[in-house]
């Protein structure tokens, strides 16, 4: 049996826990949207001012933001399962501290608390790498996890920390299913570190099937993950993935896991349907959210999964029974009396026979989708009208990691530079390893692999694919761990016992100075914004506060920030589903000056705000056209306007 952690290890993990809570907090001050404040973007404040107005209605299903974009409001897509702790904090503690002091603290609280469950998971996840007595060296590693472990960071209160979070749940069952289906049953897994004066590492897996209850636990988080969101269609077809290399390599103890797999994620979205959608929308569609498109998803995943059990029956009714004549012929040679009407399929070699059925299989599944829900093929976000879909296309992490490398060089090399070290860890793991262990390794490159790949294509993936580096590069630093009983000396022994989790750590930032400097990538001249205290003050004080609600058109990423520090609404914040008020917010500041008067009025804007460096009109911006905003902060006032005064760099003008 593997050694267990000692006691010493336990209580160092648990500093390491309390570690990461302190940094989730430490980090609340790092690039917030509004000065001061905890949250990190947009969609953390509106996470916030939906549980808030959940709180007030009592309403479940109520997911409509009634001040963005009002008189209709603007129906959210989002998933009451992040709201959950959020809702408990503020709850518990508004009748001490206040509303405004109550937010704040869930705000800062829940993220971290989160951010010590992922490192839990992390760790666990780990363990097929590392085994037991090389959890701390997992541990260490989390640490150095910058890009994940942002998400965790205080003020981020929206679903990304818990998309992280079910996504390792997921990899750590699915390693250990892999680990399992590599070890013959009755076998050992000789995986080890070598050690020296009683200090050994191993990894052993021994005797047994993988636990029933692995692959419905990584079926259950992933039909969380689609609850929250669908950017958990990635992770869930990495896990689907993972088990089909288990079947290929391992016949029906990977067909089963793989069915299984796919059962739990199928029943799992089908009990959250009444949590998750109204009783008036059921029959919802929706390629954004959960609706019956999830669901669709994940029987597609359990279909494939009882396709490759039928599969095997289909093949072990091919395989030759052999006779004892059968079994004095030569190898490499077979009694072809003996074949049945797979036999010759089968004999092809067990992974190329089953590969090709799981073509046609797969394909098959693929076109059923592509029938059912064809207006979901080309993403969540299809079928978006021209602004929402700008809107989209101009975040900056849905950008593609091409893209990133030539815009912002250093932050996008930092994003694949862990990737890029453990794919390559992983593949010579994949080439040197033993039969036993070369399952798990081959699982994990393909994770690293497809985590690239999202990145790829968006950049919005660079987390994900962090987790999965992180999870291969687990191994190294038990390794080297490992050897600490070869030395006594004490640099030696710590550059041993941390430097893996050191380089995790720094090699992300020593990339990110050295572009940096190659590129001259920093040297954006000008940073001056929106003084959004200043603008608050002047818009919480009479005649504007007595006035209550005004509407206000801004710059869309400024949206947000004002529903969170004034009682106003806004034409504007960067959520696709709105796209009437994105269009009018850019007819009134991205056009002409008459198109901006006419529009005004048509949407009974109370009040405008313009701000310096906009980022969409960099965009919007055309030869032989003078935008409306370029005028205004160039100092023009038309003679329907007329100005705000306050203590900032904005202007604030009123019809």
């Amino acid at each position: 049996m593997s050694t267990p952690p000692n006691r010493v290890h336990r209580y160092l993990l648990l500093v390491l826990a309390v570690l990461v809570f302190g940094l989730c907090l430490w980090r609340a001050g790092a690039a917030p949207i509004i000065e001061g404040l905890p949250f990190k973007d947009s969609d953390d404040i509106m996470r916030v001012l939906q549980v808030q107005r959940w709180l007030e209605t009592g309403a479940w299903y109520e997911l409509t933001q009634p001040r963005l974009n009002p008189p209709t409001g603007v129906d959210m897509h989002w998933s009451r399962l992040p709201d959950l702790p959020l809702a408990a904090v503020i709850w518990l503690s508004e009748p001490l501290l206040g509303a405004d002091k109550a937010a704040l603290l869930a705000a800062h609280l829940v993220p971290a608390l989160l951010g010590v469950a992922f490192f839990a998971a992390f760790v666990w996840a780990a363990r097929p790498f590392t085994g037991r007595a090389g959890l701390l060296f997992a541990g260490l590693v989390a640490i150095g996890l910058n890009v994940p472990l942002a998400d965790f960071a205080a003020g981020r209160v929206d679903h990304h920390g818990w998309q992280l979070l079910l996504a390792t749940l997921s990899a750590g069952a699915l390693l250990r299913i892999l680990a399992l289906l590599g070890t013959p049953l009755g076998a050992r897994d000789g995986t080890r570190f070598g050690a020296q004066q009683g200090t050994r590492l191993s990894v052993q897996l021994a005797r047994r099937a993988p636990a029933p209850w692995l692959a419905p636990l990584a079926g259950i988080a992933g039909a969380l993950g689609l609850w929250i969101g669908a950017e958990a269609i990635p992770p869930v077809a990495f896990g689907a993935a993972l088990l089909a290399l288990g079947w290929l390599r391992h016949g029906r103890r990977g067909a089963e896991q793989l069915a299984r797999y796919g059962l739990a994620l199928t029943l799992t979205t089908l009990a959250l349907i009444p949590l998750a959608l109204a009783p008036g929308a059921r029959d919802s569609s929706a390629c954004d959210a959960f609706s019956w498109v999830s669901v669709a998803l994940a029987a597609a995943v359990a279909l494939f999964g009882l396709g490759t059990i039928a599969a095997e029956h289909w093949l072990a009714r091919g395989r030759p029974r052999h006779s004892r004549a059968d079994q004095r012929v030569p190898s490499g040679h077979m009694n072809h009396s003996n074949v049945g009407p797979m036999g010759h399929l089968k004999h092809l070699g067990h992974a190329q026979a089953r590969l090709l059925l799981a073509i046609p299989l797969g394909l098959l599944l693929l076109g059923l989708l592509y029938m059912l829900i064809p207006h979901c093929a080309s993403g969540p976000y299809a079928g978006l009208a021209e602004p929402s879909a700008q809107l989209v296309a101009r975040v900056s992490e849905a950008q593609p990691l091409l893209k990133g490398l030539r815009e912002r060089p250093a932050t996008a090399s930092s994003f694949i530079v862990l990737p890029l070290l453990a794919l390559l860890l992983s593949a010579w793991r994949s080439r040197v390893s033993s039969p036993r262990a070369r399952t798990r390794w081959l699982g994990m490159t393909l994770l690293i692999a497809g985590g690239l790949l999202l990145m790829g294509w968006q950049l919005r993936g660079a987390a994900l694919a962090n987790l999965y580096a992180g999870l291969a590069l687990t191994w190294w630093a038990a390794a080297v761990g490992a050897r600490i009983g070869e030395t006594r000396r004490l640099l030696p022994r710590l550059l041993r016992r941390a430097g893996p989790a050191v380089v995790v750590a720094l090699l992300p930032l020593v990339v990110t100075l050295t572009v940096t400097k190659i590129s001259d990538s920093s040297a954006d001249s000008d940073n001056e914004t929106c003084d959004l205290h200043a603008i608050a003050e002047r818009l919480n004080q009479p005649p504007w506060h007595t006035q209550a609600p005004l509407l206000i058109a801004a710059p869309v990423n400024l949206g947000a920030p004002l529903l969170w520090l004034t009682p106003h609404q806004v034409l504007a914040a960067p959520y696709h589903r709105n796209n009437s008020g994105i269009e009018a917010g850019t007819q009134i500041l991205f056009r002409d000056a008459e198109t901006a008067r006419k529009v005004i009025a048509q949407r009974g804007v109370d009040l405008l705000l313009v701000c310096p460096h906009d980022p969409v009109a960099t965009y919007e911006r055309r030869d032989g056209i003078t935008l409306f905003y370029d005028q205004l902060l160039a100092g023009e006032t038309p003679d329907w306007l007329v100005e705000i005064p306050h203590d900032g760099t904005a202007r604030l003008l009123a019809p």
